[in-house]
């Protein structure tokens, strides 16, 4: 796909420009190792590094049009055009929206935010809306991995690209996971969206933002987004739920299993094998054995119904979806043992999610194992909460590594204990394949153990150094070495 510079310009604000505007574009980049010929590349001011200072790579890779936040005298390299813009970030967003001829205006585009369900509440969305939809989430389109780190909502240009292809493809429906990171950096600036999601609130990624409450007015952005045509769908059963009422203008249906809802839950029956509940709503009623244990996946359930109804599916073709989706990589995925007991591997890795993963587990198990700990370089005040949490709800814990990237592992391990109630049992075992093989060494029949905070991760950063590593696959390993399976 190409356009010209100066159809773009048009359409864009800026401050100056230096060089010719009939430009012939390849593409939009913001990393300069991936610029290819007659590329446009945004340099972007970032916490750890500038991307101004790049250009001049970039342009050796072949970018004839820069686009900057700092004056043309400041820049090193020497683009044939360099464009000054206020909001560098912004203006990736709308370039790409641009590039790829405003996709997201053709598409039915539901956003999903909140601290916790977001994945699981997408893929059941995907399936409510049927076989033309596309996801982006945390577990799809591989090509959305930096160099760095996993994310969740990927950059501008990938989500604009995405979205194109999906409609070349005859692809109606477009489900984004929306992280506050993702509304922050303004990765969905430029999205038309035309439903907007709400999971939950809880703490997470303070390490980025000041306080619960700054992280809050990220997430209303996707909601103020949203006009008198839209729809957003909202859980009723949340605090924050009233804020988005008060903020948005869109047309609002709530779901939750208290009362104050259109999307109710009731008569909700929870096995270790999956979930059954009566969904009552203003299109009607309908009994749902969802394949998904737990009661937070009846939230994420509702929700996904939420956006069907909205949308005009048919609730016994929502039914007849839902029960039949099937189970996530990484999201309370069970290995029952021979002994009588099983494992679970779970995402959770804040406190909220792991409250809820362990009370789920402890109605069904008379004795609760957990394996867990925090990611280096982040959050370091959701530490001692995690180890509050493993103390009032797992009956022995096993505090390890998880991800401690550059930062020394031993702190990050302190800091959990700082939490951890008096008369708890537990034991830190750094090295997390020795950690969750003690833990299995201790379970007995009719006992569960619950390996969380890496969930579909298939890497492990010790150090700064990136290590092929699967919570799953090592579990299923040393099962089947120790004769359980």
């Amino acid at each position: 796909m190409e356009k010209n510079l100066s159809e773009l310009l048009a359409d864009i604000k800026y401050r100056s420009l230096h060089g010719p505007e009939d430009q012939t574009l390849s593409g939009i980049y913001y990393d300069s190792r991936a610029v290819k010929e007659r590329g446009a590349f945004v340099a972007i001011p970032g916490n750890y590094t500038d991307g101004h200072k790049y250009i001049p790579q970039a342009v050796k890779s072949g970018a004839k049009v820069v686009f900057g936040e700092i004056p043309r005298s400041e820049i090193n390299g020497n683009p044939q055009t360099y464009v000054r813009v206020n909001d560098s970030r912004m203006i990736l967003a709308r370039a790409s929206h641009l590039f790829f001829d405003r996709p997201t205006k053709e598409l039915f585009v539901v956003g999903i935010t909140g601290t916790n369900g977001k994945t699981t509440t997408a893929h059941l969305a995907g399936n409510v809306l049927g076989g033309d939809t596309d996801l982006v989430t945390t577990l799809t389109h591989s090509e959305s991995l930096s160099e760095e780190e996993p994310v969740t909502t990927p950059e501008a240009p990938l989500i604009h690209e995405i979205a194109r292809n999906n409609l070349n493809k005859g692809v109606n429906n477009f489900v984004l996971e929306v992280s506050s990171h993702g509304l922050s950096l303004k990765r969905v600036a430029c999205v038309d969206f035309n439903c907007g999601v709400f999971t939950n609130l809880t703490r997470d990624h303070l390490d980025f933002y000041e306080s619960l409450e700054e992280y809050a007015d990220e997430k209303i952005k996707l909601f103020t987004k949203l006009t008198e045509e839209d729809n957003a769908i909202i859980n009723a059963d949340e605090d924050f739920s009233e804020r988005i009422t008060a903020e948005t203008k869109a047309k609002i249906t709530k779901y939750g299993i208290n009362q104050d809802s259109e999307v109710i839950a009731e008569d909700i029956t929870n096995t270790k094998f999956g979930t059954t509940f009566r969904l009552n709503s203003p299109w009607g009623a309908e009994t749902i054995a969802l394949n998904f244990p737990g009661r937070y996946n009846v939230y994420n359930a509702l929700a996904a119904a939420s956006v069907g109804l909205t949308k005009g599916v048919e609730l016994s073709l929502i039914v007849e979806r839902l029960e039949a989706a099937e189970r996530l990589p990484g999201r309370l995925n069970k290995l029952e043992l021979n002994n009588g007991s099983d494992v679970y591997v779970d995402f959770a890795h804040n406190p909220g999610a792991l409250e809820k993963v362990l009370l789920e587990l402890e109605d069904h198990y008379e004795r609760v194992l957990l394996v867990f700990g925090c990611g280096g370089m982040s959050d370091r005040g959701k530490r001692p909460k995690m180890g509050k949490v493993a103390t009032e709800y797992a009956d022995r814990f096993f505090i390890t590594d998880d991800n401690p990237k550059g930062e020394n592992r031993i702190r990050i391990l302190e800091e959990i204990e700082r939490g951890v109630g008096k008369g708890a049992h537990y034991e830190v075992i750094p090295e997390r394949k020795s950690a969750i093989e003690t833990a299995m060494d201790e379970l007995t029949p009719e006992s569960c153990l619950l390996v969380a905070g890496k969930g579909h991760e298939r890497y492990q950063i010790v150090s700064g150094e990136w290590v092929e590593y699967n919570d799953r696959d090592y579990v299923e390993k040393l099962a089947s070495k120790k004769s359980l399976i």
